[in-house]
């Protein structure tokens, strides 16, 4: 899926959170640093969960944040962020969450093939595995970007 690139500067190693919602304000950073999203997605995101509760952690260890595609997204995009200690988003069976993803997409049909993608990737024990044990931006956006890729 060469469509969708992801860069050194999308990926954070063992950053600091001391809640959820800096977890996601973290995890987005990139996204809104580089143009992709607006502030007021960030903000959509916490919006969501603290509405319909952490629907976002979405297997043990990993939150999928993400809100509707809306004008707050002003390019598809993804980026990633593992935490050097967990933080709680409230989820019994999936918590506590050591690795964030941020996915913004224009549209549905982006939203739904990023996601997709983003899923079979984070889905593998494998993947989950090497990504918390990587020690470097690089080195993960590498293996990333060749998995979605492949």
């Amino acid at each position: 899926m060469a469509d969708f690139k992801i860069d050194t500067s999308d990926i954070q190693i063992n950053v600091h959170a001391d809640s959820w919602q800096s977890a996601l304000r973290l995890a987005a950073k990139p996204l809104l640093d580089n143009g992709s999203i607006t502030a007021t997605y960030v903000e959509n995101m916490i919006q969501a969960v603290i509405k319909y509760g952490p629907y976002i952690v979405i297997a043990p260890g990993l939150a999928l944040g993400h809100a509707e595609p809306d004008e707050n997204v002003l390019k598809t995009g993804y980026a990633i962020a593992t935490l050097d200690t967990p933080v709680k988003f409230g989820s019994k069976t999936n918590d506590p969450v050591d690795v964030v993803v941020v996915l913004a997409s224009i549209n549905s049909k982006d939203h739904l093939k990023l996601l997709q993608k983003l899923v079979n990737f984070l889905g593998s024990s494998t993947n989950m595995q090497a990504l918390r044990q990587m020690q470097s931006s690089e080195d993960a956006a590498r293996i990333v970007q060749a998995i979605l890729e492949g």
